[in-house]
């Protein structure tokens, strides 16, 4: 899926297009800050498979590019850590993920 396809499916507010976009972003989107971006703008969603989606985007934007602003990611991963305790597993291997790729 091409950046302005993802765009189109965040932009329609639908869960499940969001997932889709998110995920998409993670593998394919070649503006590493710009996907950062918006996958960090996700973790503020109140749907948590978004925001799932968004943790696993950011991982495979690190995997991928091979540098990430991890102050930032790290910091975004404790505060969904503390908002939302049921996503401790998927918050918990993405660190580890980031720092063995950046």
């Amino acid at each position: 899926m091409d950046h302005d396809e993802a765009v189109r499916l965040l932009e329609s507010g639908v869960d499940r297009n969001v997932v889709a976009g998110l995920i998409s972003i993670g593998l394919n989107e070649s503006d590493r800050i710009w996907a950062q971006q918006t996958c960090l703008k996700y973790f503020a969603s109140s749907n948590e498979s978004v925001v799932t989606s968004a943790i696993t985007a950011l991982g495979h934007i690190a995997r991928r590019h091979g540098e990430l602003d991890k102050d930032i990611a790290f910091a975004a991963l404790e505060e969904v850590k503390t908002r939302s305790p049921s996503l401790e597993g998927v918050i918990a291997d993405t660190p580890d993920d980031i720092e063995a790729f950046t």
